[in-house]
């Protein structure tokens, strides 16, 4: 999780934060490596210094080594449901960083929505150039309310023991921000708070060939259920906020949505 960092110097400004639910797409992997290609694309473009994936899948090969190698960051994987030696897929959360990452932990949030689904956080420690900063990626349930409540609690219980200073959390909550679980936490929201009046959609895409030409194309995003969280501190604040990979590009012959969700890039200054 550190070491490996080929990218180049990177842009002026704050600490910039990227999170996106990729879409697994099992059992067809429908575009995926145009998807992959589309994701590394704008993590370049956006020159982000942290990027928290979830739905990650390996398929014939890791998507969290793909976007590492292809981006020239460090990464960090972690496996929440399917095997690849049995099944041939897997899919989990990742960190990717151009900062060193260190003290990789994770939890299993608890309750279990069943048997076969397992969610999962995964965090570390990135050692940035303002210090150091922890960071998370998950996925909650969206299962039953109660369950993904219930998940919501565990994940905070897992950050705030995790230890002090400023704290990034993101990922796909599966509950809106008007949900008890949502309003429980206390974090702040980037988005909400860098965009106080904008619905800020983030799912769900429903055919990802729709194309900009289509009327009503973006009808499909009607909920806000991915967060980039900042976990208050006193050396941290929130620069900006907005939304990455929320229209389709030409690629192939084709209008492509990189994901099913819309993917969100917070900067942060840190003192």
């Amino acid at each position: 999780a550190q070491g490996c960092v080929t990218a180049g110097p990177r842009r002026d400004g704050p600490l910039r934060i990227m999170s996106l639910n990729v879409l697994h797409g099992f059992p067809r992997f429908a575009h995926l490596e145009q998807r992959l290609a589309l994701v590394a694309q704008v993590m370049r473009e956006k020159d982000a210094d942290i990027v928290l994936l979830q739905e990650v899948p390996w398929h014939w090969g890791s998507s969290a080594s793909r976007l590492a190698k292809e981006t020239g960051l460090n990464h960090l994987y972690l496996r929440a449901n399917g095997n690849r030696w049995a099944m041939l897929f897997e899919e989990g959360e990742a960190i990717l960083s151009r900062c060193p990452l260190r003290d990789a932990a994770f939890a299993e949030l608890e309750p279990g929505a069943g048997p076969f689904e397992h969610r999962v956080a995964l965090g570390a420690t990135a050692d940035t150039f303002w210090g150091l900063v922890r960071v998370y990626s998950t996925h909650l349930t969206n299962g039953e309310p109660e369950v993904n409540a219930g998940q919501a609690t565990s994940l905070a219980a897992y950050v705030a023991r995790s230890g002090a200073g400023p704290a990034l959390v993101g990922g796909d909550f599966n509950a809106e921000e008007g949900e008890p679980q949502i309003r429980a936490l206390d974090w702040v929201d980037t988005y909400r708070q860098a965009n106080p009046g904008d619905p800020g959609f983030t799912c769900c895409v429903g055919a990802l060939t729709s194309g900009t030409a289509e009327a009503g194309h973006f009808m499909d995003l009607d909920k806000r259920i991915d967060y980039l969280f900042l976990e208050p501190a006193r050396r941290a604040e929130v620069v900006s906020s907005r939304r990455v990979l929320d229209e389709p590009y030409w690629t192939g012959g084709v209008w492509l949505w990189a994901s099913d969700h819309v993917g969100l890039l917070s900067e942060i200054e840190l003192k």
